[in-house]
């Protein structure tokens, strides 16, 4: 179920379009819902890079074949694809995570076992100042 705040979100940014209906895929162990012109963003950029290594194709393979256009039920329910759940590993349990212009759905017991580490060292080298 997506949270209110989140479809309203969806639907703002939809602008004249309307609704809220989104862009999923498998990156990196989560899912990653994107709307449907960042995702025409990505998928021509992925399109247009050249497979010179067998990681490279595989990338490309998974990140967009598994793709899928997902609209929410009246509830705000999703059905999430059985291909996207088992690339991910999701089992039972999610967790949506906002990343601004995008979101997250994580399966709850991976989520649970990221590892934060001090990365100020790393933030400092892209020029960010962050206090956290």
């Amino acid at each position: 179920m997506l949270p209110p705040e989140y479809r309203e979100s969806l639907e703002k940014a939809r602008g004249d379009e309307g609704g809220c209906a989104f862009w999923l895929t498998a990156f990196y162990g989560r899912l990653v819902a994107y709307l449907p012109a960042q995702w025409e963003q990505i998928s021509e950029q992925l399109a247009r890079v050249p497979v010179f290594s067998v990681k490279l194709s595989h990338f490309k393979s998974k990140v967009l074949g598994l793709a899928q256009y997902l609209s929410p039920d009246a509830q705000g329910r999703i059905r999430i694809p059985q291909p996207l759940m088992r690339e991910v590993g999701i089992e039972k349990d999610v967790m949506l995570v906002g990343m601004g212009d995008k979101f997250e759905i994580w399966d709850q017991r991976r989520f649970d076992e990221l590892q934060v580490d001090d990365i100020s060292g790393e933030l400092e080298k892209t020029g960010l100042q962050i206090s956290l």
